[in-house]
Formats: structure tokens, C-alpha cells, sequence
């Protein structure tokens, strides 16, 4: 456990959700208390806001929506594979299982948001701006965060083989229990950042030591 605060969860409205369908979905509309479950979106889509909804198991690959606003909203199992979505912000936002593998989310706003058990490698956050975000148990292999905002955000568990993360803010970040083997980033972006001891090994060589067992009068070490 990290002492950064959880994201705030969704709040949806006492009322319950009404049901609405993938493809009808359409451009400069705003979808309160609603469920999507399964079905196909449209593939292009422009100025569209989501509050207080639940998409779940929702085909979402190679969709190119802009402008669009998530706020008080869960996904569920949803597929965004090779999505494209532009002018995003996302708040009290809670995204669970699912793919985003190769989801490009240029300068995305993210404030209270939870990814979980997601896989997204080669997924691009170039230029994202966060607050108060966590990412457990997420396959971010290949991720590009160059030029993210990222402070004290929370990646628990996450696999970060090749995670791009230079010029990226990670002041505060807490990155415990990740697997950080083959990260990238420079030595600045280390500042401020918690591991603990058992990655060391994995950041030796941003600090230009090497790790090793024993001591120098051990002709086995």
C-alpha cells in the first residue's frame, strides 16, 4: 500500500441507468445515467460527453473520436485497441480490465482516474497532464509518457518493460512493485521517485554503478 490518496470513485445517480445503444452514439451529444454493454461505436465521433455512465465489454478498436469528456464514468472490459482520442478529459473515471494496446490519448487530462488490470502496451500518453492517478496491476509495456505530468501518480504492480518516461514529471510518483526492468528514462526523472529495494538492481545503470553479491575479496563475485 502507497500513502498517496485513491482516486475519487464515479458517482452515479440514485436513479439507476437507462440502457442506449453502441451505434447510437452520435456527435455533440452529452449521455448522463446511462449503460452501453457490448455492440460496436461509431468510429468517428466529435464532441461527446459521458457522465455518470457505465461502458462495459464495449468494442471500441480504431475509433477516432476529439473532444471528449468522461466524468463519473466506469469501463468495464472494453476494447480500445489502435483508438485514437483526442482533446481528452477524464475525471473520477475508473477503467478496469480491457486493452488499450497501441490507444493513442495525446495531452489527455486525467483527475481521479483508476486503470486497472489493463493491458495497454504500446499505448501513447505523450504530453498528459495527471492528478490524483492509479495504475494497478497494468501491462504498460512500450507505453510512451514523454513529456507526461505525472506527480505523485501511483503504478502499482504494473509491468514498465520499456515504458518510455523521458522529460516526463514523476515528482512523488510511488512506483513500488513494478516491474521496471528495461525502463526508459533519464536520470532526472528519477528525482523524487519511491522504489523499493528490490528494484534497485533494475535502476543501477541510470545511476552508473553495478550491483553485485558478496565482496571484492570473493573470487566468486
Amino acid at each position: 500500500m502507497t500513502g498517496h490518496p485513491r482516486p475519487l470513485p464515479p458517482r452515479f445517480p440514485k436513479g439507476g441507468l437507462r440502457e442506449v445503444g453502441a451505434d447510437a452514439l452520435e456527435d455533440e451529444s452529452t449521455y448522463r445515467a446511462v449503460v452501453i454493454e457490448g455492440g460496436r461505436v461509431p468510429a468517428r465521433l466529435h464532441a461527446v460527453a459521458f457522465e455518470g455512465c457505465v461502458l462495459r465489454g464495449v468494442d471500441l478498436r480504431d475509433i477516432d473520436w476529439t473532444l471528449v469528456r468522461f466524468a463519473d464514468v466506469r469501463v468495464e472490459r472494453c476494447d480500445l485497441s489502435a483508438a485514437r482520442v483526442a482533446d481528452a478529459a477524464l475525471d473520477r473515471v475508473e477503467v478496469r480490465g480491457g486493452r488499450l494496446l497501441g490507444t493513442q490519448l495525446p495531452g489527455v487530462l486525467l483527475k481521479n482516474v483508476l486503470l486497472s488490470g489493463v493491458a495497454a502496451p504500446f499505448s501513447i500518453w505523450a504530453g498528459a497532464q495527471a492528478t490524483r492517478v492509479h495504475l494497478d496491476t497494468c501491462d504498460l509495456t512500450d507505453a510512451v509518457f514523454t513529456g507526461a505530468s505525472l506527480p505523485a501518480a501511483t503504478l502499482s504492480g504494473c509491468v514498465l518493460r520499456r515504458t518510455d518516461f523521458r522529460r516526463a514529471d514523476l515528482g512523488g510518483a510511488d512506483l513500488r512493485g513494478s516491474a521496471l526492468w528495461g525502463v526508459s528514462l533519464g536520470l532526472p526523472d528519477l528525482a523524487g521517485v519511491t522504489v523499493d529495494s528490490a528494484q534497485l538492481p533494475a535502476l543501477a545503470h541510470f545511476l552508473g554503478v553495478t550491483v553485485a553479491d558478496g565482496s571484492p575479496d570473493d573470487p566468486d563475485a
